[in-house]
């Protein structure tokens, strides 16, 4: 099996880099996941760890906690009976194959679990109130709002949630942390690695570690070409992701990484970059617009809402949310001469919640934007982004994809492209009005240091193999998910939680 070059050289010395030896004694890996990615990427880290002289602790309890995980899929109980191992029981069997000893596996230490602590009392259930939830410290309301109970759950402040599935989420957090806290005390870890940091097991799982002072590694989806990511910085550390980007491209062989970062972009452009697939399905290669002559455009494209609604951010240097950046875009190109507003709702809106469709063209209606290209618009983003003159965004990767295109890009929202000089952030309306009326193109180079990252971010595998469709193979071990019987009957228990939990 071929290797692509990876950002990282090996996830060895990667972890010899931000971890003391003494921190990397111990490491715990408590997973809630099985989805592919999360089962492939522990078994190589326990590997990594174990060939390093390490005692992993790894605790797979997909099937543990009180409410189901967002990563769960396969119940061991359906799986056991019809004699078709988790992928979770195979990848216990190729790692105790390999040489990782039976005590690095450990169970839920807690047996007749008590909480610790109060769980908090949930008096209100809109956004606002459930974002406060803590409980020991830990962020749990945040983690709530990262799942939503159904595609109907608005992100607007004034809807509801159910009262049971805040509730059943608090207690599944509480769990989760003090069997995390209880196995950090008993077996002496001396670190923890979590998938992505965000979702409500993971979440507690990295509270009660930082609790407790020790160093916090999240993993997640590596680059088009590489496996997996893992990063010792904070799930949304933007800056510290761009730091990564521009350290990466310096130190890539320039005969290469122009063409290498191009490339992610180029295949966006010719919609065949399969993450990118559900944006792009009803657009039509090449379609533009009839551009007015005389006009300079300025093209506004909205981003995905729900992606950056949970950031821990000021949101008074982000003009309150995508409806105010709008309105001050608007604004301010009716102030320049000859200027003519564009906006581009986010292709995502075909999928979102009712509520939040209809306040978003609420808001493009009081804006009164020269054109308005909805959500089903058949007109190529990309052919639409090199007619622009200006293209203003929220920080949707449509700005760092018109940076590309060497076009003026203007962010005005949380993103992870604007600190690599491609793209001018501004915090006022002033500024935005200054900034849109001598608006240039940024710095190529930055705009391509994001693509090459997109494309080979993180790590190659080195342990875990593919032999075939969502097959995998760890130490001569196949690592594939049940069969499909086991499959279908646990996504029906899952969908029958969810519901029962969120009808109430």
């Amino acid at each position: 099996m071929s290797v692509v070059q990876a950002e990282r050289e090996s996830l060895q010395r990667y972890l010899e880099s931000v971890l003391t030896p003494a921190q990397r004694e111990r490491v715990l890996l408590l997973s809630f996941n099985q989805w592919e990615i999360a089962t492939c990427t522990v078994g190589e880290i326990a590997m990594t760890l174990h060939e390093m002289g390490a005692r992993p602790l790894v605790g797979l309890w997909a099937n543990d906690t009180p409410v189901k995980d967002v990563g769960w899929t396969t119940s061991r109980a359906l799986s056991r009976a019809l004699l078709s191992p988790t992928r979770d029981d195979r990848l216990q069997r190729a790692l105790r194959k390999a040489g990782v000893p039976r005590e690095s596996f450990i169970r839920p230490p807690l047996h007749h679990w008590r909480s610790a602590a109060p769980l908090p009392p949930v008096t209100h259930l809109h956004r606002t109130a459930i974002r406060g939830l803590e409980y020991r410290g830990g962020g749990v309301g945040r983690a709530i709002l990262q799942v939503h109970p159904d595609r109907n759950t608005p992100v607007t402040d004034e809807h509801q949630w159910p009262r049971a599935w805040v509730e059943s989420a608090v207690t599944s957090f509480a769990w989760v942390y003090d069997q995390a806290d209880a196995v950090i005390r008993d077996y002496g870890a001396t670190a923890a690695m979590v998938f992505n940091g965000r979702f409500l097991h993971d979440a507690a799982v990295a509270s009660a570690a930082q609790h407790t002072g020790l160093p916090v590694l999240s993993y997640d989806f590596g680059g088009n070409d590489t496996d997996f990511d893992l990063t010792i910085d904070d799930t949304h550390d933007w800056a510290a992701l761009q730091g990564r980007m521009l350290d990466m491209y310096a130190g890539w062989d320039p005969q290469e990484r122009d063409a290498l970062g191009s490339r992610w972009f180029e295949e966006r452009r010719a919609h065949v970059d399969p993450r990118n697939t559900v944006f792009v399905e009803s657009q039509i290669v090449g379609t533009g617009i009839d551009k007015p002559e005389g006009k300079r455009l300025v093209a506004y494209f909205s981003s995905s809402g729900d992606e950056i609604s949970e950031l821990d951010l000021d949101w008074g240097d982000y003009f309150y949310g995508q409806e105010g950046a709008l309105a001050a875009v608007a604004e301010a190109c009716r102030s320049l001469p000859d200027t003519m507003l564009l906006v581009r709702t986010h292709p995502h809106k075909r999928m979102k919640p009712t509520r939040d469709v209809r306040d978003w063209h609420d808001a493009v209606k009081a804006a009164a934007p020269d054109l308005h290209l909805d959500e089903f618009s058949e007109i190529d983003s990309y052919t639409l982004m090199r007619q622009a003159d200006v293209v203003v965004t929220y920080g949707s990767t449509t700005g760092v994809e018109a940076a590309y295109a060497k076009r003026p890009v203007i962010v005005m929202g949380p993103s992870a492209y604007d600190e690599l000089g491609c793209a001018v952030r501004v915090t006022s309306a002033e500024q935005l009005r200054a900034t849109l009326a001598g608006a240039e193109p940024g710095r190529w180079e930055g705009a391509v240091s994001y693509g090459l990252m997109m494309l080979r971010r993180g790590f190659s595998y080195r342990y875990v193999s593919p032999t075939g469709d969502k097959v995998w193979e760890l130490s001569g071990t196949t690592i594939r998910d049940s069969g499909s019987l086991v499959l279908k009957a646990s996504d029906w228990i899952a969908r029958r939680q969810r519901a029962a939990i969120a009808q109430h």
